[in-house]
């Protein structure tokens, strides 16, 4: 077992996948649609832990009215190659959804000498390159998931059933061989979940 688990052990949301690397530059929260990255990223954010950065991200798509507004950005492709360009975004990539459609997305580049916590869909694992970034996987079960898409996104079920599909058609466990660390992030985890991640960061943040 890792130092860093040793040192959560305690933490019961928490499970230690593969070994983390030995230098943590970055740590990036990971997950199917609806397992639970925003409010854990959200959960970082609102600690305001010293030299933690939640770099705030893009997507090339229009907003929904559940999107959380500290969080995304919303840029057409062009703006998010100038920003690329520019330096103002580094860590990019993007994904295929229903009937070939593709949303990119970026994130903003983080404070100089601050620790950045990114959250992401799960194709960042294999189209970014994470030398150095802890993966942490958050997990819930499929039908706990589409409960979840349901109550957040009434407007993108009616309207968008093609893409709430394709959302739900990426299992949740389909993460897991990514992950470093993985968060169960469902029933009676749920609050543990919230305290556990900033542990988490708080510890990386230390072993920098």
């Amino acid at each position: 077992m890792s130092s860093l688990a040793h040192r959560l052990a305690a933490a019961p949301s928490l499970c230690f996948g593969r070994e983390p690397p030995p230098r943590i530059t970055a740590i990036v929260i990971v997950g199917s649609t609806c397992a639970g990255k925003t409010t854990l990223a959200n959960a970082i954010r609102c600690a305001a832990l010293a030299g933690v950065d939640v770099p705030r991200r893009f997507v090339t798509r229009a907003p929904r009215p559940d999107d959380v507004a500290d969080e995304a950005g919303y840029v057409t492709c062009a703006e998010l190659d100038g920003a690329i360009t520019a330096g103002r975004v580094r860590l990019h990539w993007s994904r295929t959804l229903e009937a070939g459609h593709v949303e990119r997305y970026g994130f903003a580049t983080p404070r100089a000498g601050a620790l950045p916590v990114y959250s992401a869909n799960n194709a960042v694992c294999t189209a970014a390159d994470l030398s150095n970034v802890l993966v942490v996987g958050v997990f819930a079960p499929d039908d706990l998931r589409a409960r979840r898409l349901r109550a957040r996104s009434p407007e993108l079920c009616a309207e968008r059933p093609e893409e709430v599909s394709a959302r739900l058609a990426e299992r949740a466990d389909v993460v897991l061989p990514h992950a470093h660390v993985v968060i169960e992030n469902h029933g009676t985890l749920e609050p543990a979940a919230l305290h556990d991640i900033v542990a988490l960061v708080r510890a990386c943040r230390r072993r920098r």
